[in-house]
């Protein structure tokens, strides 16, 4: 489903200055940089930010994130080598559930995890 057919309630904004150009709806690490496999996410990008700004993430609520892979609703997603979701393999870090799955490469809407 594209991205614009999703609605999402951030509760919690943060920034961060971006270490390379960050694509919207990725895992962003504390850094400033896409998240790496299975790495921690500070939060996901709402825009595209270019490199050395200061770029606003959502840390906190529900919020869309473009996925590599198919995901189940309920699943406990993490992230792949460029930022996107993808279900979470174990001792990987857990950035969020998914809301709703997606059949293939797209977007869904998850609950992020503290």
């Amino acid at each position: 489903m594209a991205v614009h057919n999703k609605t999402y309630q951030p509760l919690q904004v943060l920034t961060v200055t971006a270490s390379a150009d960050l694509p919207a709806f990725r895992f962003v690490n504390y850094s400033g940089g896409l998240c790496t496999e299975g790495s921690r996410a500070l939060g996901v990008t709402e825009i595209d930010w270019l490199d050395e700004e200061l770029a606003s993430v959502v840390s906190l609520g529900t919020i869309v994130v473009e996925t590599s892979e198919a995901i189940l609703a309920g699943a406990d997603v993490s992230a792949d080598d460029d930022g996107k979701a993808k279900t979470a393999l174990a001792l990987e870090a857990i950035n969020g559930r998914a809301i709703d799955g997606c059949t293939g490469s797209g977007f869904i809407k998850i609950k992020l995890v503290p």
